[in-house]
């Protein structure tokens, strides 16, 4: 047994050794970083380059955000009573969604449901420093389109145990805070995803993803319900 445990703990080590001397090898953690927030950016110049080509359609639902809002079918999920378009991007954050806005606002949306800030937490940004930009970006959208109602939604949690993040609960429930004293300081609904979709012990719960942060079906919908409520409010 002893010895079981101890070829486990050196190949453990070993492992461990390979995946730091490869990453170092090829340019250091922060060159992996610079990569894969580049192959993000593909995605980024991609997905915005075809929204603006797009048609406009006045009044609609926007679901603006990263991946968690670009991985639903948000039409067949709200149905038909509504006109919802999907301008969610994997990889999204602050500044890209504040790149992309006035593609947004020239459809005069019904509503907009934004969901961000996930990725600034795993690119090592600050929750003050990610409070900015987003206050940045509720301005500009209530001066720009003051007859479309802006909704904030809370940042999900994610689960550790499943999959090892850069950024944690704590750093979410953090920026969440201030999204919800955001959504305060302007008098706009504010929709807390967060404690829906958690487990006893505070993690995204098993029930909700596959991967420790991204939602399955089952968790979107939650998030239905959720929206559905503030839809029913306002009627």
């Amino acid at each position: 047994m002893k010895r079981l445990l101890l070829f486990s703990l050196i190949l453990n080590v070993l492992l461990a050794s390979g995946v730091a001397y490869m990453v170092n090898k090829l340019g250091g953690w922060s060159y992996a970083l610079y990569r894969f927030r580049n192959s993000e950016a593909g995605i980024y110049t991609h997905r915005k380059s075809l929204f603006e080509k797009l048609p406009e359609r006045p009044g609609a639902v926007i679901m603006l955000g990263d991946s968690q809002t670009a991985l639903c079918e948000w039409q067949e999920l709200l149905g038909d009573s509504v006109r919802v378009l999907n301008r969610g991007i994997s990889g999204d954050y602050m500044d890209g969604v504040w790149g992309r806005l006035d593609e947004v606002l020239r459809h005069k949306p019904l509503k907009i449901f934004l969901l961000i800030g996930v990725n600034d937490l795993f690119f090592g940004n600050k929750p003050e420093a990610i409070e900015a930009r987003y206050r940045e970006i509720v301005q500009k959208i209530r001066r720009e389109s003051p007859d479309s109602e802006l909704i904030l939604q809370s940042v999900l949690p994610v689960n550790g145990a499943v999959r090892s993040l850069p950024a944690g609960n704590a750093e979410i429930q953090a920026l969440n805070v201030r999204i919800a004293q955001i959504a305060k300081d302007y008098a706009l609904p504010y929709v807390d995803l967060y404690s829906q979709l958690t487990d006893a012990s505070g993690n995204l719960s098993a029930r909700f993803t596959d991967d420790g942060i991204h939602l399955n079906g089952t968790g979107y919908l939650v998030w239905k319900n959720e929206l559905k409520k503030v839809m029913r409010d306002e009627r």
